[in-house]
């Protein structure tokens, strides 16, 4: 198994746990037709924009990482500790996400 096929994969898992956990806010998104073949609504659209592979990451802001999430527009605030915590523990086993700094975050593996 490659790091690739693994970091696609757990990008995929963090972005499916952010549309769960974080749901309430994007209510308004999730009726709303994408307009593209590739992502169902505009909320898979907004998420999967700013939930990206970390090999993917053109700022190199996470090297190591196996995602980086970018906190721009209506993508939840990582100050919300417990919220991205639930998002943490809907990871396989020993992934989390960790804040690099407010406008920046990423899945890392502790093995």
């Amino acid at each position: 198994m490659t790091k690739r096929w693994m970091s696609d994969n757990i990008t995929c898992e963090t972005q499916s746990a952010i549309l769960a956990v974080f749901a309430e806010d994007f209510k308004d998104l999730l009726g709303q037709d994408s307009g593209n073949h590739i992502y169902t609504t505009k909320a898979d659209d907004m998420v999967c924009n700013n939930v990206v592979n970390a090999d993917d990451d053109a700022g190199e802001w996470a090297p190591g990482a196996y995602a980086v999430i970018y906190h721009h527009g209506r993508m939840p605030s990582i100050n919300r500790i417990e919220e991205w915590g639930k998002v943490s523990d809907m990871l396989p086993d020993f992934f989390y996400v960790e804040a690099i700094n407010p406008e920046v975050s990423a899945v890392y593996n502790l093995q």
